[in-house]
C-alpha cells in the first residue's frame, strides 16, 4: 500500500544570487525504520538547507499503524512538501534505498541517500552539489562527525587492500582540527550519507540488494569506478551521525568476500583468491589466539560461501563486466597493498575491525595483551603436550583405531547397503562413514591428518567451546580464567592416553551445545548495572530457527559418532531448568532451552535415519551408552571429584578448582549469582548420577564416568569465570568484610590447578603408550597373501579393541578383517549376525563341548584367535589385568588351533582349518557344505582351500580366473551376493548352515552385491533433512532480497523541478 502526503512547495531559503540561476534538482532519499528521537533534528536540518531545489522524500519501512501515523504528522510538521511513502515492512536499507530509483522519475540531478539518523549542516547539500559539477565526480560524501561531540571524526571515507577490507584514515577519538579538510579521491564512503548522481544511480542498478546493510556502500562505490565516475570525500559539506557500536552479523565478512569476488578482474582473481584464503585462514588463527572463536568459524564459513553462493557471484560478475569502461589495472592502482588491518595496526597501534563503513574499538589494548597471550599459552601447551602425535599420529589405543585409507572406498561403502565390518550385513550404514570420507576428501584424502584432528582437534573445540559459553560474563578476562579452568581439568588428557573417543567427544561438544541452548532460551551475558535474575534477551524468530538449526547440526553430527553425548547434554539441559527453580533464573529461558534440546535431539535422530532405528532394537540402551568397557571399578565421591579415571599426573590438584565456584556462590550478585548456581546444579548433579552409576545403584547404566564428568568440568569454568568477574564488581568495590580475602584466595586457587595441564604432556604423547595392542595384532598378524581372513579377539572387557560384543563375565569379544580394525568397527548395524553364529563359539570353548572349534570358525574365515594380556594402559606389565579363568587352557586344548610366537603383550592362537573369505573349497570341504550342519563341519577337514577373488567388497568388483567348483563367501547367506561370470548369474546357497557357497563354472567371474533400490531412497531421504537444516542454518533468499510487491510510481520528477 502507498501512502503519500503533500502540502505546499519547498520553501527557499536560498540566497537570491543562487535562486537567480537553474540549479540542478537533488532528491533527499531518507529511510526511516522507526520513530526515534534523532528523526526530528534529521527532517529539521533537511529544511534549512540552503539550497534551492530540494525534494525530501521519506522512505517508511515501518508496518506499525501508530508509527507509521506520528511519522506522518512529524514529517508534515516538520519539512511540508515532503512525500511519505509507505514501504509495508522493514525491507532494510539497501533495498529501501533503491526504491527511489522507482519513485523518482528523469536521470538530470542528483539523489542524497541518508539514514534516519544523519543531521546534516545548512549547507551540506550546496557543498555537495558544487563540488561535483567542479570534480565531475559521480558519488560524493560528506565529512560525518560526532552527534554528541561534533570536535570528533566519525568517518571522512575509506581506503580499500585487495581483500575488502577497509581502512579508516581517521584515529578513535580523533579530534577534527581541519586535517582532513582537503577534497580528495577515495575508494568507499560510509552507507549513512551518499550523495549521487541520478543517472549513475540508475546505470548501477542501486544497491546491490543480496546485500545486508553493512558492505552495500563498498560494493556501489567500487562499481562506481568500475564504471569510471570518480568517488570523492567533500569535508566542506559537513554531518553529524550519533555515535552507535553497530552490531556485525555473521554476513558482513561473506558480503565483503563475495564483494571481491564479485567485483575483481577475471585475471586478478587468479591470483587474488589463493591470497584471500592464506589471508582468511590467518585470520581465523588469530582469532582463536584471540579468544574470539565465533569470528574464526564466521570466516571460515564466510570464504565457504564463495561455493554455496557461486551463482550469485556470477550474476554479479556479469553486472559487473557490463558496466566496466575502466580497466582492472586502475582500480588496483586505486587499492592499497597488502594488509589494511596491518596498516592499522601499524600507524595507531591498535587493531580496530572497519566493517564497510564502520569502525569498532576494540578494548583497552593492556586487555587484549592478555588475552593474545593466555590462548597463545594454550595453543603452546597443546602442540608440546602433543608434539609427537602431530608428527607421528596418534596411536590406535582403545576407541582411536585408525581410519580406512581412501574416502572413496568410505563413501562407495555408505552408498551400498552392505556393511562389511564383524561378519557382514545388509544393514544401513552409520552416518559417521559419509561425515569420515566428506572429511577425508576436504584433507584431500590424508586420512592420517583426518584421524589426528578428529581426535586432538576435539580438545581446542572444547575450549572455544567453553569460551563461548562464558560469554554470559561479558568479560574477557573472566572469560579466560573459565577457558584455563576447563583446560585445567585432567578428563581430556586422561582420555588421550586410554583412547577415550567418547569422552573428547563430550568434551568438545558439551560447551557448545549449552552455548547453544543458552542463547536459544535468550540469556544474555551479565552485566554491571544488572538486576536479580537473569538478564533476558530474547533472540528473534529467524535467530532463534538459526540456533535451532545449529543445535540439530551439532548433535547430528554427534549422535552419528556419539549418541551418548546427547544424552549427557538433554541432563544438563534438565539441570538447568532445576537450577533455574533454586536460583531464582528464568524458568520461562531454562523451559525454552530445555525444549530447544529435546528438539534438536528429535532432529538429529531423524537426521541419521535409516542407520538411528538401531535404536528400537531391544538393546537400544546398550547403543546409546555405550558397550561397557574402559569403566574404571570402584569409583567413589572422592575419586570423582578428583576426576581420577585414569593415569593423570597430580591430577588431584583439579580440587582447588572447586574453590572458585563455591566463593562465586556466595559473593555474586544478581545475574552471576544465578549463574554460579546454574554451574553448582551442574556440578553436583553430575556428581550424585555418576557415584550412583558407579556403585550400581541405578536401574540403567549411564553414559562412562569421563563422560559425566564433562558437565562438572563445564561447571568449574562457569565458576571460575563468575568468580573473577564477581570479585571487580561485587567484591572490590564493597566494604571490607570477609567477602575480599575469600574471592583473593579463591582466584590463587586457580593457578595452582593449572599445574596437571604442564606435567600431562611432558612427554609430547599425553600418556599414549608407543606401542598398543592393535598396533601389534596389525603387525604380526597383517599378512594377507593367503587371503582374507578374520582376526577374533575374546578377553577383559577393558582390553578388547574395535567394535565390542558383550559376552558376559566380564568378556567381550570382537571381529577384526585381516587384522586391521578402523573406527568404523565401533559403530554397531541394525542387524549382525556375530551374536548368532560366533557367540555360541566361544560358548564351545568354555564349555569344552567340542575340541574341533577351529573347524567351526572356518566357514567365517577365522584364522586367529587373540587373548589380550597386556595393552599398557589398562593392564601394564607392573599391573597386569588377570586373564579370564581357564581361557587360554580351553584353547589350548582345541585340536586345530596351534599356538603361535606371543608377545608379552597378547596370547595368539591360528586356526589351522580356516578358510579364506572368498576361496574354492577343497574337496573335502565341499563334502562338509553339502552334508551341512555342525556335525558335518566336526567330522570333515575344511582345510586346503584356495582364496580366489580376494579384495572384493559390495562397492567394487574384482574380476579373477577361477576353476569350476563351489565358491565359499563366508558371510551370512544373502540372496543379494551373486557369482556374475561370462555367461550366466548364478545365485548362492546355505551352506555349512550359517554361510553360503556358488556353484562355479571354470572362467573368468566376479562376485556383485546387488544394492536395494531401498538404500538409494534412504540416501536420499538424509541428504534432503541435511539441506533442510543447513537451509534453516544459513537462511539463504534463493531470489535476493525481499522487494516491496507493491506498485510504486513515480512522484517526483527531475524535468519539473528544474
Amino acid at each position: 500500500m502507498e501512502n503519500e502526503s503533500e502540502v505546499a512547495s519547498f520553501p527557499s531559503t536560498a540566497p537570491a544570487e543562487v535562486s537567480q540561476s537553474p540549479t540542478p534538482g537533488v532528491v533527499v532519499s531518507l529511510v526511516v525504520g522507526a520513530l526515534t528521537p534523532d528523526l526530528p533534528e534529521v527532517l529539521s536540518a533537511l529544511a534549512l538547507q540552503d539550497y534551492p531545489n530540494v525534494q525530501i522524500l521519506v522512505l517508511l519501512g515501518q508496518s506499525d499503524e501508530e508509527q507509521t501515523k506520528q511519522v506522518k504528522e512529524l514529517v508534515a510538521s516538520t519539512t511540508p512538501g515532503a512525500h511519505v511513502t509507505e514501504l509495508g515492512a522493514d525491507l532494510g536499507y539497501t533495498v529501501a534505498a533503491n526504491a527511489v530509483l522507482r519513485l523518482v522519475d528523469g536521470e538530470s540531478g542528483f539523489f542524497l541517500l541518508m539514514r534516519d539518523d544523519v543531521v546534516l549542516d545548512v549547507g551540506a547539500v550546496r557543498q555537495l552539489v558544487e563540488e561535483m559539477y567542479r570534480s565531475n565526480a559521480g558519488i560524493a560524501g560528506p565529512k560525518i562527525l560526532d552527534g554528541e561531540n561534533p570536535q570528533i571524526l566519525r568517518s571522512v571515507g575509506y581506503a580499500m587492500d585487495w581483500f575488502g577490507q577497509l581502512d579508516d584514515p581517521i584515529e578513535p577519538q580523533e579530534i577534527d582540527q581541519e586535517q582532513h579538510d582537503a577534497v580528495r579521491d577515495v575508494f568507499a564512503l560510509s552507507s549513512a550519507c551518499l550523495f549521487v548522481r541520478a543517472d549513475l544511480f540508475r546505470e548501477l542498478g542501486g544497491f546491490e540488494p543480496t546485500i545486508e546493510d553493512v558492505g552495500a556502500a563498498l560494493d556501489l562505490c567500487w562499481r562506481s569506478h568500475l564504471s569510471g565516475a570518480r568517488v570523492l570525500i567533500v569535508p566542506s559539506a559537513t554531518a553529524r551521525q550519533p555515535h552507535r557500536v553497530p552490531v556485525h552479523g555473521e554476513a558482513d565478512e561473506r558480503n565483503r568476500m563475495m564483494t571481491v569476488a564479485s567485483l575483481t578482474g577475471s585475471l586478478r582473481m587468479l591470483m587474488i583468491m589463493p591470497l584471500l584464503l592464506a589471508a582468511t585462514l590467518f585470520g581465523a588463527l588469530v582469532s582463536v589466539i584471540r579468544g574470539d572463536g565465533r569470528r574464526a568459524v564466521n570466516l571460515l564459513g564466510s570464504f565457504g560461501a564463495l561455493l554455496t553462493r557461486s551463482g550469485s557471484i556470477l550474476r554479479r560478475r556479469r553486472r559487473a563486466h557490463a558496466l566496466r569502461r575502466v580497466p582492472d589495472r586502475e582500480i588496483v592502482e586505486l587499492q592499497v597493498r597488502g594488509s589494511a588491518s596491518w596498516r592499522r595496526m601499524l600507524r595507531h597501534g591498535s587493531n580496530r575491525a572497519v566493517f564497510a563503513g564502520h569502525s569498532v574499538t576494540q578494548g583497552p589494548r593492556e586487555r587484549r595483551i592478555l588475552i593474545t597471550a593466555g590462548w597463545a599459552i594454550l595453543i603452546i601447551v597443546l602442540f608440546l603436550g602433543g608434539r609427537q602425535l602431530f608428527v607421528s599420529g596418534v596411536e590406535p589405543v582403545g576407541q582411536f583405531s585408525r581410519l580406512p585409507d581412501s574416502p572413496r572406498d568410505l563413501m562407495s561403502e555408505y552408498f551400498s547397503g552392505w556393511r562389511s565390518q564383524d561378519l557382514g550385513s545388509s544393514s544401513s550404514q552409520a552416518t559417521s562413514m559419509i561425515l569420515i570420507a566428506i572429511g577425508g576428501v576436504v584433507a584431500l584424502a590424508q586420512m592420517g591428518l583426518v584421524h589426528t584432528l578428529l581426535i586432538v582437534g576435539l580438545i581446542p573445540i572444547g575450549w572455544l567451546g567453553v569460551s563461548a559459553l562464558c560469554a554470559v560474563v561479558a568479560d574477557d578476562r573472566a572469560r579466560l580464567a573459565g577457558v584455563f579452568a576447563y583446560a585445567a581439568v585432567p578428563i581430556p588428557y586422561v582420555a588421550m592416553a586410554t583412547g577415550r573417543h567418547q569422552v573428547l567427544i563430550a568434551y568438545a561438544v558439551v560447551p557448545w551445545a549449552l552455548h547453544f541452548l543458552r542463547s536459544f532460551g535468550g540469556i544474555a551475558p551479565s552485566v554491571v548495572d544488572d538486576t536479580a535474575g537473569d538478564v533476558i534477551d530474547h533472540p528473534s524468530s529467524e535467530m532463534r530457527l538459526q540456533l535451532v538449526a545449529k543445535l540439530s547440526l551439532l548433535l547430528a553430527v554427534t549422535l552419528a559418532f556419539s549418541p551418548s553425548t546427547v544424552l549427557v547434554v538433554v541432563m544438563c539441559a534438565v539441570f538447568w531448568q532445576l537450577a533455574a527453580v533454586l536460583g531464582g533464573g528464568s524458568t520461562r529461558a531454562a523451559g525454552l532451552g530445555l525444549a530447544g534440546a529435546l528438539t534438536a535431539t528429535v532432529a538429529a535422530v531423524v537426521l541419521n535415519l535409516p542407520w538411528t532405528t538401531r535404536f528400537l532394537q531391544p538393546d537400544a540402551w546398550a547403543v546409546i551408552v555405550g558397550v561397557d568397557t574402559n569403566r574404571p571399578s570402584g569409583l567413589g565421591w572422592w575419586d570423582l571429584m578428583r576426576m581420577d579415571t585414569g593415569p593423570a599426573v597430580l591430577g588431584g590438584l583439579v580440587l582447588f578448582l572447586y574453590i572458585p565456584l563455591l566463593v562465586a556462590a556466595l559473593v555474586a550478585k544478581n545475574s552471576r549469582f544465578v549463574w554460579s548456581i546454574r554451574a553448582s546444579m551442574l556440578v553436583a548433579g553430575s556428581l550424585v548420577l555418576a557415584s550412583l552409576d558407579a556403585g550400581h545403584h541405578l536401574p540403567f547404566r549411564l553414559p562412562e564416568a569421563g563422560m559425566m564428568l564433562v558437565p562438572v568440568a563445564i561447571g568449574l569454568a562457569i565458576g571460575a569465570a563468575i568468580i573473577v568477574m564477581s570479585f571487580g564488581i561485587d567484591v572490590r568495590g564493597a566494604n571490607f568484610g570477609w567477602r575480599q580475602p575469600l574471592a583473593v584466595i579463591s582466584l590463587a586457587t586457580l593457578s595452582i590447578a593449572l599445574v596437571p595441564v604442564l606435567t600431562a604432556g611432558i612427554d609430547g604423547r599425553w600418556g599414549q603408550p608407543t606401542t598398543t595392542l592393535a598396533g601389534q595384532i596389525e603387525e604380526l598378524l597383517g599378512d594377507t597373501a593367503s587371503g582374507d581372513f578374520r582376526v577374533l579377539v575374546v578377553g577383559d572387557t577393558r582390553l578388547v579393541p574395535a567394535g565390542q560384543h558383550a559376552y558376559g563375565d566380564g568378556l567381550s569379544y570382537s571381529l577384526i578383517q585381516n587384522s586391521q580394525s578402523t573406527m568404523l568397527d565401533q559403530f554397531t548395524p541394525i542387524s549382525d549376525g556375530s551374536d548368532q553364529f560366533v557367540k555360541p563359539l566361544i560358548d564351545a570353548i568354555a564349555q569344552g563341548s567340542t575340541d574341533r572349534v577351529g573347524r567351526l570358525m572356518a566357514p567365517f574365515g577365522i584364522r586367529y584367535i587373540v587373548v589380550p594380556i597386556l595393552d599398557r594402559v589398562q593392564s601394564t606389565s607392573a599391573s597386569p589385568l588377570p586373564v579370564a579363568s581357564g581361557l587360554t587352557q580351553s584353547l589350548g586344548v582345541q585340536l586345530d588351533l596351534r599356538s603361535v610366537y606371543s608377545p608379552t603383550s597378547m596370547v595368539i592362537f591360528e586356526n589351522m582349518q580356516w578358510i579364506p573369505v572368498t576361496a574354492m573349497l577343497s574337496l573335502t570341504a565341499e563334502q562338509g557344505t553339502n552334508a551341512g550342519g555342525v556335525t558335518a563341519l566336526v567330522d570333515n577337514d575344511v582345510s586346503g582351500s584356495r582364496a580366489v577373488l580376494a579384495g572384493t567388497t559390495s562397492w567394487r568388483s574384482v574380476t579373477e580366473e577361477i576353476p569350476a567348483g563351489q565358491l565359499h563367501i563366508g558371510t551370512p547367506f544373502d540372496s543379494r551376493w551373486r557369482l556374475q561370470n561370462a555367461t550366466q548369474s548364478v545365485v548362492g546357497m546355505a551352506s555349512f548352515g550359517s554361510v553360503m557357497t556358488f556353484e562355479s563354472s571354470a572362467g573368468s567371474g566376479r562376485l556383485v552385491y546387488d544394492n536395494p533400490m531401498t538404500r538409494y531412497l534412504w540416501v536420499l531421504l538424509q541428504i534432503i533433512l541435511w539441506v533442510i537444516v543447513l537451509v534453516a542454518l544459513f537462511q539463504p533468499r534463493f531470489f535476493g532480497r525481499r522487494h516491496s510487491h507493491m506498485s510504486l510510481e513515480p512522484v517526483v520528477s527531475f524535468e519539473e523541478m528544474s
